[in-house]
C-alpha cells in the first residue's frame, strides 16, 4: 500500500510553487469632443487578450494517488472583450 511506504514523510510539502499569472490585458480609449460641453468616449477593453490558460498548483499530499499532478485552473477565466460608450457633459 502507498500509505505504508511513505510513513516518514510529512503529510504536506510546503514551498511547492505553481506557475505565475500570465495575463496580458489591453485597453484602448478614444475621446471625441462633440460640442463645447459634450464629450464622447469610446472604450475597448480586453482581459487575458492572448487567452493563456492559468493552471493551479500541483497536488502536494504525498498519500494521494494524484501527487504532483495539476488538476485544476486558477479562476482567471478566458478572454473577455468589453466595448463601451460614455457621454460626458
Amino acid at each position: 500500500m502507498l500509505v505504508n511506504n511513505i510513513q516518514t514523510l510529512s503529510t504536506r510539502f510546503t514551498g511547492v510553487r505553481a506557475d505565475g499569472i500570465n495575463n496580458f490585458d489591453l485597453a484602448l480609449f478614444k475621446n471625441v469632443k462633440i460640442k463645447e460641453r459634450f464629450n464622447a468616449q469610446f472604450r475597448f477593453e480586453n482581459f487575458n487578450a492572448l487567452n493563456h490558460v492559468q493552471f493551479g498548483g500541483p497536488n502536494v499530499a504525498p498519500i494521494n494517488a494524484a501527487f504532483g499532478s495539476i488538476t485544476g485552473e486558477k479562476g482567471h477565466g478566458q478572454r473577455q472583450i468589453t466595448l463601451g460608450f460614455k457621454l460626458l457633459f
